[in-house]
């Protein structure tokens, strides 16, 4: 009988927190979605080569390679003994700078 009564209390709390949570960031979700689709719009004119309106298989292909090889860059410039592979020890040190950035933006953002 506890447990059910536990289980039912907890329950209750996390839908009600829940439901106020999702009231309190209510004006946001407009936001994120149009920002979002406004996302979509520019990825998808980026990935359509042709201009067609439509994005076929191999557009499709070409544009992840594309964002690939940028994102295979960024990881490059931790390449510490330049022999153009990543290492365990490259990619710790190349994730741990990029999360101190992170960390720095939200800094930045805050106090603004």
């Amino acid at each position: 009988m506890k447990k059910t009564l536990v289980i039912s209390l907890c329950t209750a709390a996390s839908l009600t927190a829940g439901a106020a949570f999702a009231g309190h960031h209510e004006e946001k979700k407009g936001d994120y979605a149009e920002k979002a689709a406004q996302e979509l719009e520019a990825k998808f004119a980026k990935a359509d080569g042709d201009g067609n309106g439509a994005i076929s298989g191999e557009e499709f292909m070409a544009a992840k390679m594309a964002e690939a090889e940028k994102e295979w860059a960024k990881w490059l410039e931790g390449d510490a003994n330049g022999d153009g592979a990543m290492s365990l020890d490259e990619a710790k040190a190349v994730q741990a700078k990029h999360m101190a950035m992170k960390k720095e933006k939200m800094k930045e953002k805050r106090a603004q």
